[in-house]
């Protein structure tokens, strides 16, 4: 169905890594030297997500610039994960939630050991409690946090995507790219669809990848190029529409690639990371919105100490 036609990965402790030439900038096309910087300007992945390894040479620092607002508003999409999984960015691990807020999720290190501590206000009877059924103790806890714009952040995973299409495929995505250099300017007509899934909500895996997957038939009635972008315990999903290859695929569909990223042992081999079955989301807004999950709900037995947190959808306004 799908042929895998780029794909890198980041872990902690690699050496640096450069992608592309700096004959030109892939996304705003300037030949100025000039307008480059330094070869450690451009992240491929988010800095804020932990990408330390990964430089983007064909990104110039107006484009740079530019984009920064699109990460952040990923960041701010997925800042609950990033502060429960310890997810180090480019200031340490994110806090969830204002200091007088209802609620706030705090990330800490102390004697080389990670600690989570939430504040919460409301009724204790609605936090949680003991299950007389199974003996496990449930927690539930809010989440307010940062407000993002859902354009924008989807916006962040279209550049990622750009920037990691082979040079032979980026005359199909002409509008795509453009669309980067106007804040407020959509990749594309119709919902701007998102698969989001996760996996080890709280223990997120040390690392980054991004992968690009073409379709294998050309008149299959599926899109030419899906994005699938990993950090830590989610995944995201994007449909990078094709100037000339997605003419006759359906606008309305859902981006259900079930994701498994196998990372590598110290001790050699892989363990896999397996990630869910994608929730659907619509990031077409410039409305500032909560972000898309409204709790996590943590249950524990006290008798092994094992707990498991989930994280709970939002639901849409009325």
């Amino acid at each position: 169905m799908f042929d895998v036609i780029s794909q890198e990965l980041v872990e902690l402790g690699q050496n640096r890594r450069f992608l592309g030439e700096r004959t030109s900038c892939r996304f705003c096309r300037t030949q100025d030297q000039s307008a480059f910087g330094s070869r450690t300007n451009a992240h491929t992945f988010p800095e804020a997500l932990g990408n330390r390894a990964l430089f983007s040479m064909d990104e110039c620092r107006s484009c740079n610039d530019k984009f920064s607002v699109y990460e952040d508003a990923l960041c701010k999409a997925v800042g609950p994960f990033l502060t429960l999984g310890g997810v180090r960015g480019k200031r340490g691990v994110r806090k969830t939630g204002r200091t007088k807020s209802n609620s706030v999720i705090a990330h800490s290190v102390e004697d080389g050991r990670r600690h989570i501590s939430v504040k919460s206000q409301g009724n204790v009877d609605e936090v949680g409690g003991v299950d007389p059924h199974d003996g496990l103790v449930r927690i539930r806890m809010p989440v307010e946090g940062d407000k993002f714009v859902p354009l924008h952040a989807y916006k962040a995973l279209s550049k990622i995507a750009v920037a990691l299409l082979p040079a032979d495929e980026l005359h199909r995505f002409k509008r795509a790219i453009e669309s980067l250099q106007e804040r407020d300017e959509p990749p594309n007509t119709g919902p701007q669809q998102i698969g989001f899934s996760y996996s080890y909500v709280g223990n997120a895996p040390p690392a980054l990848a991004g992968a690009l997957l073409r379709r294998r038939e050309e008149s299959a009635p599926i899109p030419y190029l899906i994005a699938v972008f990993v950090s830590g315990s989610v995944c995201f999903q994007i449909w990078l529409r094709s100037d000339d290859m997605d003419h006759h695929v359906p606008t309305l569909g859902s981006l259900g690639i079930r994701w498994t990223s196998q990372l590598p042992k110290p001790e050699g081999g892989y363990h896999p990371i397996q990630y869910g079955d994608p929730l659907q989301f619509d990031w077409s807004s410039l409305s500032p919105q909560l972000q898309p999950f409204e709790a996590f709900e943590l249950k524990l037995n006290p008798r092994t100490a094992e707990g498991v947190l989930t994280p709970i959808p939002r639901q849409p306004e009325a």
